[in-house]
């Protein structure tokens, strides 16, 4: 099994080449998204060791809390997945326990949630892509699979989520090429070479104590692996400091048997050095000491541990390439056991968990599980009961999807709104946008159903038609009670820095030009918005100031008025929960929320399948819809009776 490991090594400068030239436009897009999120980053074997290097990237970029979980961690974790991003790592996207551990946390539904792989086409992508709302980048390394252990790939994965963190953040660029990385961070050939020399006489020993940095603790925890997985020797793990908490013992038992290796950084090379020198004499030690920027060093690390493997190889006369796995072996891994603890809740409980904010499996122990089962059951009767002659839909979020913001709604979408239109059903379309939203609109609706189409621009400040070419209307000069915000906003340097502010009558749009700046701008825009007794709201994109009176609630009240007053309307949107721009939409009883729900009991549900968000959530409501008379009922697909 296996090719031999100098050839994977030689292939190193090859991978460095194309994941600094790889397409990364949409990682970049996703790590910014997930910015102001804590990460759980997933892997198994080699793409374990890239999941620790994607959490301190992501710590040092972002200053969150990060942590690296194996599948079986990640399936029988109690955490919230809610309230976090989730990258997933897999090299060839085959193993079954990283499918299950995919299937696990996209239905467990977190707030962002990417999908790295190797492979195109593989059974994870395709899980993956299965659910709209996980970000899948496009990745083909030009090498064949690696052998036994992960080199390559490790490598590929290191250059890549490097190069995505610095462009999100706009900080450094990686040397043109493998050496000019090497020779920047100290670890170049003739200095690999004499680290080599000096680890010899390890390799005799039964055990090497490894100490480490936090920048490199990816590397060390790969040279770990590797050694167990090729059965190159013993190695215990310790940072710097948890070995001056009893760890030293072991050396103080075992010196004939023991030898030290350092991994450190230029943030801890002083502790590294004090710490070797109270190591006895006798031990065997050595330091493998990185210069550079934290994430140059640690790709410089990992880099220098997959040599250091092949020398260790060597001198056992061992090939970790190729090492041959046993029978018993080839069983364990083709288990299929986290299948089994993956369960699956009732559309119910997932729906009460969404209103809570909580985990499914939290509900066993939840003392008003009764009262909110209860709530769910008469929201899903009142639905099931309810006749509709219209219905309203939020635009970005809900009608169109983030990756399909600048190309406009999906056909699919289009097909079922034309389809509510042509049975004579009114639609009304919420949105913060101006005529943008009506552009797009039309762009996918024949021009004979535009008048069934009433659009509320600016959150509801500017009801039109769709076939009419005067909405929305849009002074050039915001109306005087924006005049003192709108020249605070001009001048302040923050906001000039980070956001673009686009001015309308009775809205005022600060967009973010980074996800990373967006906490800080809405902090900024609310505190302004509230001095001057503005209301402020959030959408996916921006945050919106609005005059007093606006809302997306004036939107049924118009269309109402052109059927009859007595006619109720299903509202659907994504931003359900105060600040979100849905809110007050989705405060009727007929409600229903694509993703954020608030948590009335009465209204602004999400009973969308478990991992479905936005517009695939949309989908399936839509789809549910039977239509007779000009009206029509929600029902579900699959058992042809209303919604339960």
């Amino acid at each position: 099994m296996g090719k031999p490991y100098a050839i994977e090594l030689s292939r190193l400068g090859e991978t460095y080449a194309w994941a600094l030239e790889a397409p990364i436009d949409s990682l970049v897009a996703a790590l910014a998204a997930s910015s102001d999120l804590p990460l759980l980053a997933i892997g198994s074997g080699g793409s374990l060791s890239a999941a620790h290097l994607a959490c301190s990237l992501h710590q040092h970029y972002t200053g969150m809390l990060a942590k690296a979980a194996t599948p079986l961690e990640t399936v029988t974790s109690p955490v919230r997945f809610r309230s976090l991003s989730a990258l997933i790592l897999s090299a060839n996207g085959s193993n079954t326990d990283i499918i299950s551990a995919a299937e696990a946390v996209i239905t467990r539904e977190p707030r962002r949630c990417i999908v790295l792989c190797l492979r195109k086409g593989s059974a994870l992508s395709r899980v993956a892509r299965s659910y709209r709302f996980v970000d899948v980048p496009d990745l083909m390394p030009p090498y064949v699979k690696d052998g036994f252990l992960s080199t390559n790939a490790l490598l590929a994965f290191a250059v890549v989520l490097v190069r995505a963190y610095a462009r999100a953040f706009s900080t450094e660029i990686l040397p043109r090429n493998l050496d000019a990385l090497l020779e920047e961070t100290g670890v170049h050939r003739d200095y690999l070479e004499d680290l080599f020399a000096q680890c010899r006489p390890f390799w005799k020993r039964e055990t090497v104590v490894v100490l480490y940095g936090p920048s490199v603790i990816a590397a060390a925890l790969d040279l770990e692996s590797k050694f167990s997985e090729a059965a190159l020797g013993n190695i215990q793990l310790a940072d710097f400091r948890n070995f001056a908490h009893g760890r030293h013992h072991w050396l103080a038992k075992r010196p004939s048997k023991t030898a030290v290796l350092a991994i450190c950084s230029n943030e801890d090379r002083d502790l590294c050095e004090k710490t070797l020198r109270l190591v006895p004499d006798g031990i065997p030690t050595a330091r493998l000491s990185l210069s550079g920027s934290t994430p140059l060093s640690g790709i410089a690390a990992l880099v220098a541990v997959l040599h250091l493997v092949g020398a260790a190889g060597r001198s056992h006369g061992i090939d970790p390439g190729r090492p041959g796995v046993p029978g018993f072996g080839r069983r364990i891994y083709r288990l299929r056991a986290l299948r089994a603890l993956n369960e699956a809740p009732s559309a119910s409980r997932i729906a009460i968990a969404r209103k809570l904010g909580c985990d499914v499996r939290e509900l066993s122990s939840c003392h008003d599980l009764a009262f909110w089962e209860s709530a769910y059951q008469r929201f899903v009767d009142r639905l099931a009961t309810a006749t509709f002659g219209a219905v309203i839909v939020d635009y970005d979020g809900t009608l169109c999807d983030d990756q399909d913001r600048f190309t406009g709604i999906r056909e699919d979408v289009a097909q079922q709104l034309a389809r509510l239109l042509r049975a004579g059903i009114a639609l009304g379309v919420a949105t913060g946008r101006g005529d943008s939203a009506r552009n797009d609109l039309r762009r996918v609706l024949r021009k004979e159903l535009w008048g069934k189409v009433v659009l509320g621009y600016y959150n509801g400040a500017d009801l039109g038609c769709l076939s009419d070419d005067h909405h929305p209307t849009s002074p050039p000069t915001p109306c005087d009670p924006f005049k003192d915000i709108r020249e605070a906003l001009s001048a302040d340097p923050i906001v000039s820095r980070l956001a673009q502010c686009k001015f309308s009558h009775a809205q005022i749009s600060v967009r973010p030009l980074s996800p990373a700046s967006g906490k800080l701008l809405w902090g900024l825009v609310q505190q302004m918005a509230q001095n001057q007794g503005f209301a402020i709201l959030r959408s996916a994109h921006s945050i919106d100031v609005l005059t007093a009176g606006v809302s997306k609630r004036s939107l049924i009240h118009r269309i109402r008025s052109l059927l009859r007053q007595d006619c109720s309307v299903l509202c659907i949107g994504d931003k359900g929960q105060w600040p979100g721009n849905d809110f007050e939409l989705l405060r009727t009883p007929y409600s229903l929320s694509v993703d954020e729900v608030s948590p009335d009991p009465e209204s602004c549900w999400n009973i969308a399948p478990p991992g479905h968000r936005g517009v695939q959530a949309l989908l399936d409501y839509l789809s549910w819809a039977q239509i007779q008379d000009e009206e029509f009922q929600l029902v579900l697909p699959d058992s042809g009776s209303p919604v339960r």
